[in-house]
């Protein structure tokens, strides 16, 4: 005879199976839609030019220089605005196209809750993002570690002559070091393992005002029946964000209250870090708990409003 306890939780191990379901299916569906695919490849192209132009200034006369993991931090950085703009509009395609193409009816027409068909949507979003922030990440880690910088790694060799020399590494071995001073090779001023933290903290964190736009564009391909309309006003909302970091008046009284505020304080904070500065979060910790509250706050409103909706046709 079962118990009172089990009979009670039979119900939320059938929602939250079947919520498991409609997100992979979610997925299925992201997958095999244009726009998923063409932000990946979007993120990748961007990503490897980056790195390969920074590894030409590296190698070549220009004044501008990087090390392998300035190239690593700017080149995914740089990628990664472009590819929050495009998730924007993924996730307001996410609800707004149910709404466009009448499809609503048929899938609450199951045996599922409202609430677990927008969470799905949601979950499938959040490992979206995650991919393109890890694809971008892992790309830039690649392009960057062939640069062979002496700041970076490598070691000294006393030649035969007995003179020291540095030596880097050759060919398309990842180079990432101890971040050392050029003209005292055997100063480490961070450690590789000091410098890889802070870094791979940092992108962690810049997950954070990622899924801040694509909660952004959520909510409003919820409020907006109309695809077209809603993932335009999500894009050009998105832009307008990033070109406000260029104008020191915005980013002085409104940057600091948008969603992607985090994104060039993590940026420059992980790109110092590259050499060798220890990293201050202050400023950015406060930027990613303002995406965390756009994040709450959207999410919260898209579901309330989606399961109060009228959807009969």
């Amino acid at each position: 005879m079962s118990s009172p306890g089990a009979a009670k939780r039979i119900p939320v191990v059938s929602s939250l199976g079947r919520t498991a379901r409609l997100t992979w299916l979610e997925l299925v569906k992201l997958v095999g839609h244009k726009l998923f695919p063409c932000i990946l490849g979007i993120v990748l192209v961007l990503t490897v030019g980056l790195g390969l132009v920074g590894k030409h200034f590296s190698q070549g006369g220009a004044a501008v220089k990087f090390s392998n993991y300035s190239l690593w931090v700017v080149s995914e950085t740089y990628a990664l605005r472009i590819a929050i703009v495009l998730l924007t509009a993924l996730g307001a395609m996410a609800m707004a196209s149910e709404a466009a193409a009448r499809t609503l009816n048929t899938m609450l027409a199951r045996p599922i809750r409202r609430l677990e068909f927008v969470l799905a949507k949601a979950l499938s979003l959040v490992v979206a993002s995650l991919v393109v922030v890890a694809v971008a990440a892992a790309a830039g880690y690649v392009v960057g570690g062939t640069v062979p910088d002496p700041s970076t790694g490598g070691r000294v060799v006393v030649g035969t002559d007995g003179e020291p020399t540095w030596q880097g590494p050759s060919g398309w071995s990842l180079s990432y070091g101890d971040v050392v001073d050029p003209l005292y090779p055997d100063t480490v001023i961070a450690t590789r393992g000091e410098v890889t933290r802070t870094i791979l903290a940092g992108f962690l964190l810049l997950v954070v005002p990622t899924l801040a736009a694509v909660s952004v564009g959520f909510l409003l391909g919820t409020l907006i029946d109309s695809s077209g309309l809603a993932i335009g006003l999500s894009v050009g909302a998105s832009v307008s964000l990033v070109l406000g970091e260029f104008f020191p008046l915005f980013v002085d009284y409104l940057g600091r209250y948008s969603c992607n505020s985090p994104v060039p304080k993590l940026a420059t904070l992980m790109f110092n870090a590259g050499k060798g500065s220890p990293p201050v979060w202050g400023d950015a910790l406060a930027g990613v708990w303002v995406s965390v509250v756009y994040i709450a706050v959207c999410v919260a409103i898209s579901f309330v409003v989606f399961c109060r909706r009228d959807v009969t046709l």
